[in-house]
């Protein structure tokens, strides 16, 4: 069996925390002997961070007690960086939304899907990067996906400005606020077309999920960087939340059985709105990537593309959907390879056509009931693709001991929530994920 040759360290790496970008030489290393407590930005109870000058023969660290070593660190925040992170590039891409627009739910079902589209149709394997750094994204997923057989609703706590959202380093003697990544390594499987070009196609995904307060107008400050990962975005997910529109509400009342639909029952049921217009929180947005990229005012040179992800598709695809279309549901957008359905093997192409002609549909009915919302979208880039998701396929259902919304994890079925994340892939790299540029007429 031939043995593969290591993957070559990248000559720059990125710290996903702070953006801070140094040559591997220069990592720090993280202390194991419980004597080493003490760290200059991370506190007394954190363990040591150095830079080595003795190894072991499998080449990690000694620390001051002799303990070997496994783990890196930023230089600048002395936050732990995957080892896989000097080996492979960040793909970056930002999540942004009102508050209560659903990222949470958004993010569980988007990355539940990708672990079993991305094997099954593209041939690529996902796995977390750093399960340390991904635990509440996992917690999210377990809610929505193994609470089976229960009839508790159940419901993804809101995504707070503070907590564990974020990692807190003492810098200059100065507290500040770092958004806390998720990371996933996407690798092709053998069976993968491509897969003799492995180490080009390898990719970390890093994700992030701010709460949607720290959009608001003044939230962006030096002791609070959270959204400043905007500038290394490679494409922008913004959430756009039609139960926080009352013109989608108007249309949609006596249609859905959605209470987020319902302005009865807002209170009662404990429908949370953000008190802020979504496209004033996008326009905050915007400012922000023009600002920290240094692009002029009026410029959409250098903007990364942007993806509206239209939240809770179920409570009003119907506005959206002709008969025939509303029957589908929403079929999966990719179609198997012409040259692999011969040999059975499942890789597919993102089928782009698709795809787009639904997001024409969204953009015709977000111009119909909320221009003003598509008019500042298409401020930031020339490529704003629109594409309706649900992360639950169902309704919340009221909860008659506490009036909260919640789900029933047997009836979650999300769908296209993995779709925005394909199509940047397929778009934005090169041998990824196929695709079908042609559709087919059925």
């Amino acid at each position: 069996m031939p043995v593969e040759t290591p993957p070559r360290l990248r000559s720059q790496v990125t710290c996903p925390h702070c953006w801070h970008v140094f040559s591997p030489d220069q990592a720090l290393w993280i202390s194991e002997s419980p004597d080493l407590l003490g760290d200059s930005r991370l506190g007394e109870m954190a363990q040591q961070r150095f830079l080595p000058s003795r190894f072991d023969l499998q080449a990690n660290a000694l620390d001051a007690e002799g303990f070997s070593c496994t783990k890196l660190a930023c230089p600048h925040c002395h936050l732990m960086i995957p080892r896989a992170l000097f080996e492979t590039p960040l793909f970056f891409m930002s999540i942004v939304g009102a508050p209560a627009a659903g990222k949470s739910y958004f993010l569980a079902s988007m990355s539940w899907r990708l672990r079993k589209t991305l094997p099954r149709y593209f041939q690529y394997n996902i796995s977390d990067t750093s399960p340390e750094m991904n635990h509440r994204l996992q917690r999210y997923e377990s809610q929505q996906f193994f609470e089976t057989g229960r009839n508790r609703l159940v419901a993804i706590e809101k995504t707070e400005v503070y907590g564990e959202n974020n990692n807190t380093v003492i810098l200059n003697g100065q507290e500040i606020a770092y958004p806390q990544p998720f990371l996933f390594s996407l690798t092709p499987t053998h069976k993968h077309p491509r897969y003799s070009r492995r180490e080009t196609l390898r990719q970390i995904l890093c994700l992030y999920d701010n709460a949607g307060e720290s959009y608001l107008p003044g939230e962006d400050k030096a002791m609070l960087p959270l959204t400043r990962h905007l500038s290394r975005s490679r494409a922008i997910l913004f959430l756009y939340d039609p139960t926080q529109d009352p013109r989608f509400r108007k249309v949609c009342r006596g249609k859905t059985r959605d209470p987020q639909m319902s302005d009865e029952t807002q209170e009662s049921a404990g429908v949370r709105r953000s008190q802020t217009r979504q496209e004033l929180i996008l326009s905050e947005m915007i400012l922000r990537v023009r600002t920290h990229l240094g692009i002029e005012s009026d410029s959409q040179e250098n903007a990364p593309p942007l993806v509206v992800v239209i939240t809770k598709a179920d409570a009003w695809a119907h506005l959206l959907l002709d008969s025939k279309l509303e029957k589908m549901k929403f079929a999966p957008p990719w179609r198997p390879v012409a040259s692999f359905v011969e040999t059975n093997d499942s890789h597919c192409a993102l089928d782009v056509p698709a795809i787009e002609k639904t997001s024409s549909r969204c953009r015709r009915l977000l111009l119909k009931l909320a221009p003003e919302f598509v008019g500042t979208a298409e401020q930031l880039s020339r490529d704003v693709t629109y594409v309706p998701v649900s992360a639950t396929g169902i309704a919340p259902s009221i909860d008659p001991a506490t009036g909260a919304l919640g789900f029933k994890p047997d009836s979650i079925h999300p769908y296209w929530v993995e779709v925005p994340v394909l199509y940047t892939l397929a778009k934005q790299t090169t041998g990824m994920i196929p695709l079908l540029q042609k559709r087919e007429e059925s």
